[in-house]
């Protein structure tokens, strides 16, 4: 066990320690990833897709500016060993190309999906 550094100096020149590289954040949304494909294909034919399309845009621009807000007065951080990629404006790339469109897309689908089987259903009863 390596001994405890007693003061300033020594911890100010003690070598980093090394950190292996997890990205958690990708690996946590994977199975939504797998999830997503059969909700895909029970809605495709009945999400409006332009209007999808609107919203994730417009949840992107805005979830864009109040992370960096958030980034910018230190309110919100990000472990750069937890990330995967580059960060622009101190906001990892996975952020924007996962997190801001999948979401809302996701719930978008989801709902379609039970309303199809609703109407499945309800059909198969009268």
């Amino acid at each position: 066990m390596p001994e405890p550094l007693n003061n300033e100096e020594e911890k100010k020149t003690a070598a980093p320690q090394t950190v292996k590289r997890w990205p958690a954040t990708v690996v946590l949304v994977a199975p939504f990833m797998l999830l997503a494909i059969p909700l895909y294909r029970a809605a495709r034919k009945s999400v409006h897709w332009p209007a999808a399309i609107a919203m994730i845009c417009t949840f992107e621009v805005v979830m864009f500016l109040a992370e960096y807000f958030s980034v910018s007065r230190q309110h919100w951080i990000w472990n750069p060993d937890r990330v995967v990629g580059p960060m622009f404006f101190g906001i990892p790339i996975e952020e924007p190309l996962l997190y801001y469109w999948f979401p809302p897309l996701f719930v978008v689908i989801c709902l379609h999906a039970i309303k199809n089987w609703l109407d499945d259903r309800k059909g198969e009863v009268e």
